[in-house]
């Protein structure tokens, strides 16, 4: 007997919601099965097409000037096996050793009771407050040396962690390039087809939301870790010619430091501890006041660089950032240096385009 309010119990509009059930089904476990397949590689795959986005301006102007897509790909493709995956891979291995002697010459250093430079101590009202300071640091009281292990453990074990961090992302470095040039290669398809899944999604609407994402990565890669690499880079450099030792792991800790948005003030102790050994060891010579003006430029140089960098068209807050660079780290390790930030203004300036779109469809309706 058929009910006279609606569909027949158990006739065609059950059965229709069964299929559909069924296929939710059958696609959920599809894609876990995906998800499953790809985990070992998904920071790689993340950071790879992060990395195919950021240079893609220079893959297309490869293209303009006659070179075919996979030459281009293939070009890129050994340009960062030289200067990235072939320099990562020769000091990862060692980074986490000399990260680890750094920390010890650093407390032997304190532990020698160096007299401060005569400039110091001279200084009017403040000199002599100064000198008894640093002479009450320096004692061997138990206290002191409480107060000193307390700081400089947290230090050593962060700087280590973060040296083994870099060893083992050399197998996502090696996916990402991996996943970077393919993307290189047949880029346009993939955005094609996103693009379409979008339309299909969300309607017309979605359909710009692939540009926004690549405009926002490709905003805070250039001006977050772009920045971040170049002063590491350069402090690097700054201490071979002073002959610093440790200047790998030095212009490593800047580019922890530099990256974090607000640690360009503990830029200043790692050219300063520079300077300060240098002064110890051979008093105040050329590579003192070369290491003091080069490390107060490569200090600064992030005021000049990021704006170039960024862009107006990021629009990212430094909470944001902040939380992106040290989430990312603990989430991901290395990597999660470059892939937290990115995410985050990614999400962001998703959302603000899409909360733009939906007021301009809001005042249209409107009589």
């Amino acid at each position: 007997m058929q009910q006279t309010d609606g569909a027949p119990r158990g006739g065609p509009g059950t059965a229709s919601m069964l299929e559909k059930f069924a296929l939710i089904v059958m696609f959920s476990l599809l894609f876990a099965g995906v998800y499953l397949v790809l985990r070992p590689f998904q920071l790689g795959l993340v950071f790879g097409v992060i990395l195919a986005v950021a240079a893609w301006p220079l893959r297309q102007w490869l293209i303009r000037k006659g070179m075919s897509r996979r030459v281009a790909a293939g070009l890129m493709l050994v340009t960062l096996l030289v200067f990235v995956l072939a320099p990562v891979m020769l000091t990862a291995p060692g980074l986490a050793v000399e990260m680890k002697t750094l920390a010890e010459r650093g407390m032997s250093w304190i532990s020698s009771s160096p007299p401060l430079p005569a400039w110091i101590t001279g200084l009017p009202y403040i000199g002599s407050q100064i000198q008894t300071s640093w002479q009450g640091l320096l004692s061997n009281t138990p206290d002191t040396k409480a107060l000193i292990v307390s700081y400089a453990q947290p230090a050593r074990s962060f700087l280590t962690a973060a040296a083994v961090g870099l060893a083992s992302s050399v197998f996502d470095l090696t996916v990402a390039l991996v996943v970077a040039t393919s993307l290189w290669a047949n880029g346009e398809k993939l955005a094609a087809a996103l693009r379409q899944m979008l339309v299909r999604l969300g309607g017309p609407h979605l359909s710009g939301l692939p540009t926004v994402a690549a405009a926002a990565t490709r905003g805070v890669f250039y001006g977050i870790v772009g920045t971040a690499a170049i002063q590491g880079l350069l402090m690097s450099i700054g201490m071979l010619v002073a002959g610093v030792p440790g200047a790998a792991p030095l212009g490593f800790v800047t580019l922890l430091f530099a990256i974090s948005q607000f640690g360009g003030v503990l830029i200043n102790f790692v050219w300063g501890g520079a300077a300060w050994w240098i002064y110890s060891t051979s008093g105040t010579g050329f590579a003192f006041w070369f290491i003091v003006v080069w490390g107060i430029f490569v200090t600064f140089v992030d005021n000049l660089l990021k704006p170039m960098l960024i862009g107006s068209s990021l629009n990212l807050p430094l909470l944001l950032v902040t939380l992106g660079v040290f989430g990312g780290f603990i989430s991901f390790g290395f990597l999660g240096l470059f892939i937290g930030p990115t995410l985050l203004a990614v999400a962001f300036d998703v959302m603000g385009a899409w909360r733009e779109r939906w007021q301009a469809d809001s005042t249209t309706t409107l009589p």
